[in-house]
């Protein structure tokens, strides 16, 4: 347990620099007697001989004191710092922000919305978590996670509030020699009878399976998988077509087949992409300007929500 006070390092150290106790006394704007007692306190509780004192010469730091100073400052100046992150947190300009996203939207949003909330907010502290659409909603309503970026569908958000960023339409991704590939829209139906390429991702899958469901067909699956660039190589390697809400702006996949990607004619439900927060936060002004910045960001990228097109 630390016995001593900063305010004793502080007289300590004045005492050191203007060599002597009624040459700090002046400097510190204080009684002498308050500088003597709080260097012989320091000396008490350290075990130290700090100076050696001569009337005519007045103090001389020991061999002790001069490695004790530089301890002195040190503190004094993490104290400083202290101080001054303190001042931050209370005028909300610094702090920490836990932000959950779904691990199929990090990889688009999550590196560069931290950055450039970053680079807006230095001081400002970024921890962030890729979850599951379930773990994403659990954990922000326990308040182990501050904000989380996710879609409006695949977990229960009730009882949290819910801001919507953008709204996108599925695309049909086929491979480049596809006999479809010359036009530039193409209808469901159309593919009623091509091998599916099926994106096994956690929610992704009932949404897609619901999108065909609608629109009357029902492809046979030649491939599924949980991996968005898995889903690619194989359309790319001719296992059929797919469906995809984010996708890549490259059209060619990681074993370097070509796709080509297609507009829909058919009206598809888009799926949200939300902010989902608890209802008991919407007061705190840090968090605000991260809500804030994620609505000009997304906006900048997809328009103004309810915008479908990416």
């Amino acid at each position: 347990m630390v016995r001593f006070t900063l305010r004793q390092c502080t007289y300590f150290r004045a005492v050191a620099e203007n060599g002597g106790i009624a040459q700090a006394a002046r400097a510190l704007n204080i009684s002498q007697p308050a500088v003597a007692q709080a260097i012989e306190k320091l000396e008490e509780v350290t075990g130290l001989r700090l100076f050696d004192r001569r009337h005519a010469r007045g103090t001389t730091l020991t061999r002790h004191g001069r490695a004790f100073l530089q301890h002195a400052a040190d503190l004094e100046r993490q104290a400083e710092q202290v101080a001054r992150e303190a001042a931050a947190l209370a005028s909300q300009v610094a702090g920490e922000i836990r932000l959950g996203c779904f691990a199929t939207l990090a990889p688009f949003f999550a590196a560069s919305l931290v950055r450039s909330h970053l680079d807006r907010h230095p001081g400002v502290r970024m921890v962030t978590r890729e979850l599951s659409l379930t773990a994403l909603a659990e954990e922000v309503r326990v308040g182990s996670l501050d904000i989380a970026l996710t879609y409006d569908l695949g977990a229960d958000l009730a009882g949290l509030s819910v801001l919507p960023l953008a709204a996108l339409r599925p695309r049909v991704v086929i491979a480049a020699d596809h006999p479809l590939a010359g036009k530039r829209l193409v209808s469901l139906r159309e593919l009623a009878e091509e091998p599916y390429v099926m994106f096994d991702g956690p929610g992704s899958r009932g949404y897609f399976e619901d999108l065909l469901r609608e629109h009357g067909i029902a492809p046979p699956i030649a491939y599924a998988s949980t991996s968005l660039e898995a889903v690619r190589s194989a359309v790319g390697n001719g296992f059929g077509f797919t469906l995809l809400v984010m996708r890549p702006h490259t059209t060619t996949t990681y074993d370097l087949k070509s796709l080509k990607v297609l507009r829909l004619r058919d009206a598809l439900r888009p799926l949200r992409i939300v902010l989902a927060t608890r209802d008991q936060d919407e007061g705190d002004p840090l968090l605000g300007r991260f809500v804030d910045h994620c609505v000009d960001y997304f906006k900048a990228r997809f328009g103004a929500p309810p915008a479908v097109d990416p």
